[in-house]
C-alpha cells in the first residue's frame, strides 16, 4: 500500500460517478475506491449524479482533486447541470464509453470537448489506450493504463443463498442490456446438457431494458436449468462465485470485467467471450478460456470439465492472477500518484 510521506497530507478527492447506491459495476468500482483511497489518508466525497440530485458547488470547493468514472455520462453531467469543473481532473473510463460511444458521432465531440478539461485519463488497458489515442492522438501524454482491481466482500455469518444443485454451475453475472448479450450461449448449452444433465446456469443482473428482460423470462420458462435472480450485495454475490464451477462472461464488448475478475479472486476459472476487454484478463489455458462462438464456448466448458488436474492448476492459477495484477491497494497507490503529479503542476 502506498503511504503519504512527510511532506504528502492527504487529499479531499470529489468523486463522481453516475451510480453508487444500486448494484451495478460502476457502484462497485466507486465503493471500491473510496474504501482504498481512505484507507491511505485521502477524504473521499462521492456523488451518484445518476442518482442524487443535489448541487455540488459546495463540493468542487472542498475538493483538492475531482476524480470521475465513465467519460460520457460525466460529459453529459456536467452539460446538463453546468457544472464548473475549476479543479484537476482525472477521468477513469468504464467499457461502453470507449467501446460503444466513441462510434457515435454526436456523443464523441461530447466526450472530446470533456476530455480537452481532463489532466489525466486513466483506461484499464493497452487496447483502450490505443482506441481513445486513435480518435484523440492530442491525448497522448494524457492517458494511462491502470487495471481494474478487486476488492472480494464477504457474507455475513449465517448467511446462506438458496442456490440451485447440480454440476457443472455456470454463473453469468451481467446487466440485462443488449451489450452484455446474456442469451448468447443459451441454445449452445442446450447441446452440452445430454453429456451433463444437471448442469446449472445462474444469471444474476439488474433488469436495465425491459426487452432483455422478457427475453430471458421466457428462455427461462422453457429450461429448467436456467435461472435468473435479482442483484444482490456484495458479500452474497461472493456466496454465489463460490457456489459456480465455471464464471461465464458474453458480452459484445468490455472495458474490463470486474465480474471476472471477482469470480477469479476466488479461484472460479472464467469462460469468456472473446473480446479486448475479457482477453486483457484471460491467459487461455491458465487462468480460464475465451471463445469466439457458442459453440466453441461448449467445447472449452466440455475440454475444462474433462481435465480436473488442469482445472485445480486453473483455479490457483486465476486467485494469484488477481492478488498479483489486480489488487485495490496498488490500484489506490496509483491513482494517488496521478493526483498528486496534478497539483504538482
Amino acid at each position: 500500500m502506498r503511504h503519504m510521506t512527510k511532506t504528502e497530507q492527504g487529499l479531499s478527492i470529489l468523486y463522481l460517478t453516475p451510480y453508487y447506491y444500486s448494484k451495478r459495476g460502476n457502484s462497485t468500482t466507486a465503493k471500491r475506491m473510496k474504501t482504498y483511497l481512505e484507507k491511505i489518508g485521502h477524504r473521499v466525497h462521492v456523488h451518484a449524479f445518476e442518482e442524487e440530485s443535489a448541487p455540488i458547488d459546495e463540493w468542487m470547493d472542498w475538493a483538492d482533486v475531482v476524480h470521475a468514472l465513465h467519460v460520457r455520462r460525466t460529459a453529459e453531467f456536467v452539460e446538463e447541470k453546468g457544472v464548473n469543473l475549476h479543479k484537476p481532473l482525472v477521468l477513469t473510463t468504464g467499457g461502453t464509453d470507449i467501446n460503444i460511444d466513441l462510434k457515435e458521432r454526436f456523443k464523441k465531440i461530447q466526450m472530446e470537448r470533456f476530455l480537452s478539461k481532463a489532466g489525466i485519463l486513466a483506461v484499464f488497458t493497452e487496447d483502450s489506450r490505443e482506441k481513445v489515442l486513435h480518435d484523440f492522438p492530442w491525448m497522448q501524454e494524457r492517458v494511462v493504463v491502470i487495471p481494474q482491481a478487486v476488492a472480494v466482500s464477504y457474507p455475513e455469518a449465517g448467511v446462506t443463498p438458496s442456490l440451485p444443485q447440480g454440476y457443472p454451475k455456470l454463473l453469468l453475472p451481467a446487466g440485462l442490456r443488449p451489450v452484455k448479450d446474456v442469451l448468447y450461449t443459451v441454445n449452445a448449452l442446450d447441446t452440452i446438457k445430454t453429456v451433463y444433465p444437471d448442469l446449472q446456469l445462474l444469471l444474476v443482473g439488474e433488469k436495465l431494458e425491459e426487452s432483455v428482460a422478457l427475453q430471458v423470462e421466457k428462455e427461462a420458462a422453457i429450461r429448467p436449468w436456467f435461472h435468473y435472480k435479482s442483484p444482490v450485495d456484495s458479500g452474497t454475490m461472493t456466496s454465489f462465485y463460490r457456489w459456480a464451477d465455471v464464471v461465464l462472461n458474453s458480452s459484445v464488448s468490455e472495458g474490463q470485467p470486474i465480474s471476472l475478475l471477482e469470480g477469479m479472486a476466488l479461484g472460479v476459472p472464467a469462460l469468456a467471450r472473446q473480446n479486448p476487454g475479457n482477453a486483457s484478463v484471460i491467459t487461455p489455458g491458465v487462468n480460464g478460456y475465451l471463445f469466439a462462438s457458442p459453440e466453441e464456448c461448449t467445447e472449452k466448458l466440455y475440454h475444462l470439465l474433462e481435465h480436473p488436474a488442469q482445472y485445480k492448476k486453473m483455479k490457483a492459477a486465476s486467485a494469484a492472477y488477481v492478488q498479483k495484477y489486480h489488487h485495490p491497494e496498488e490500484e489506490a497507490g496509483k491513482y494517488t500518484d496521478l493526483y498528486y503529479s496534478l497539483l504538482s503542476h
